[in-house]
């Protein structure tokens, strides 16, 4: 079974967000982790999903990116995975 940490970047693979990118923000059991994005799921409103739909990333923010004084905001998880993001694939792209 995949080990998803929090900060890696991911895909899901199914449902009605197929395509999307976010970063895992925390892993609740072995089977779920809660995901953001930033924008349509902020951090204080985190996605539950399995990790079976999740195509992960072998890229992860550092960890003192997440770790900053004030907390993890919006802004600083849309620009983190704009930067983990690979470069063939345009934020917004169907794959």
């Amino acid at each position: 079974m995949i080990e998803l940490k929090p900060g890696q970047l991911v895909r899901s693979r199914a449902g009605r967000d197929k395509g999307k990118h976010y970063l895992v923000f925390r892993k609740l059991d072995p089977k779920h982790v809660l995901l953001v994005d930033g924008s349509s799921r902020p951090v204080d409103r985190p996605k539950k999903k399995n990790i079976a739909h999740l195509q992960h990333y072998e890229r992860q923010a550092e960890p003192n990116q997440l770790l900053e004084p004030e907390g993890l905001t919006d802004s600083q998880v849309a620009r983190l995975i704009k930067e983990l993001m690979p470069v063939s694939q345009a934020p917004d792209e169907e794959v």
